[in-house]
């Protein structure tokens, strides 16, 4: 059995589409036909179905792309563990949320990178609940949340640092002259927040609630700089973590009014599974993220 018939046979399950899964793998879509084929024939049964115009896994297909999930893992395992630490091989999966992605981890990547050209590194954002099933799936090898204290009995956490929340407010707010801001002042604003499920989105609200504060109206975006533009064009005032708002702040693009963010606290924390082996990759990055 040729392996590389499994790293196709994952990359069509992902896609749903052998066009794709080509295009991917720099195979013709033939070769790709050909290698389910050959696996179908191996094992004796149908791997996918054809959905409208996409590939679906029958349930032969989900069980064996269970084990070939298991047997890809290990492989890149064996290929980290035997690989020369001078020049790092395998694949490091790394989960984070838009904000440090932006504003934080990408010097740290660079670092890696520039030591170990040859490592594969795959950087996907998210919000932090998912980014935590991720971990439980195995999907990541670490995640950097930025969260409250993130406390599980199957996770390791490692705290980097407490991050300071700010709002902020177009020029001319009217909050902005204020030394101090009782929260009841936001019952006449509109708040711009992230989408549902960030946190410190759901920590602000549970705050509100607490002190049975509602806001004027709310409006959600996905997109940091699409919030900070909106606040810029006094469509309402917003809460960020400081490192994605600095910037704007220095700039005057965007003021900073009176908010104790230590009633949300939230840390920049590195999170992976308690039984994770970790790889000199993992290490290596770890330990730089904690200097």
């Amino acid at each position: 059995m040729d392996l590389n018939y499994f790293y196709t046979f994952k990359e069509v399950a992902k896609w749903g589409s052998y066009t794709k899964t080509g295009e991917e793998l720099g195979y013709a879509q033939s070769s790709v036909t050909t290698q389910i084929k050959k696996l179908e024939e191996h094992y004796h049964v149908k791997l996918f179905e054809r959905i409208g115009r996409k590939m679906r896994l029958t349930q032969s297909g989900e069980e064996l792309y269970y084990y070939v999930e298991k047997i890809l893992s290990l492989l890149d395992e064996a290929e980290e563990r035997i690989s020369n630490e001078s020049n790092l091989r395998g694949t490091l999966r790394i989960g984070t949320v838009e904000s440090l992605a932006a504003y934080f981890i990408t010097p740290y990547i660079k670092d890696l990178k520039e030591k170990h050209p040859e490592l594969k590194i795959l950087l996907e954002s998210g919000l932090c609940p998912n980014l935590k099933e991720g971990i439980l799936e195995g999907k990541f090898d670490m995640a950097i949340l930025l969260d409250r204290y993130t406390e599980h009995p199957d996770f390791t956490t490692i705290p980097i640092r407490q991050e300071k929340l700010v709002m902020i407010a177009p020029p001319s707010h009217r909050l902005h002259s204020l030394k101090e801001m009782n929260l009841k002042e936001l019952e006449s604003e509109t708040l711009i927040l992230t989408e549902e499920g960030c946190s410190y989105r759901v920590l602000l609200e549970q705050l509100l609630k607490e002190e049975n504060i509602q806001a004027k109206s709310v409006i959600s975006f996905s997109s940091l700089e699409a919030i900070k533009q909106c606040v810029a064009d006094d469509l309402g005032i917003a809460i960020m973590p400081e490192i994605a708002v600095r910037k704007d702040i220095e700039s005057g693009k965007v003021v900073q009014i009176p908010f104790d963010h230590k009633k949300i606290p939230v840390y920049t924390q590195i999170v992976y599974q308690k039984k994770k082996w970790l790889t000199p990759p993992i290490t290596q990055f770890i330990s730089s993220l904690t200097q």
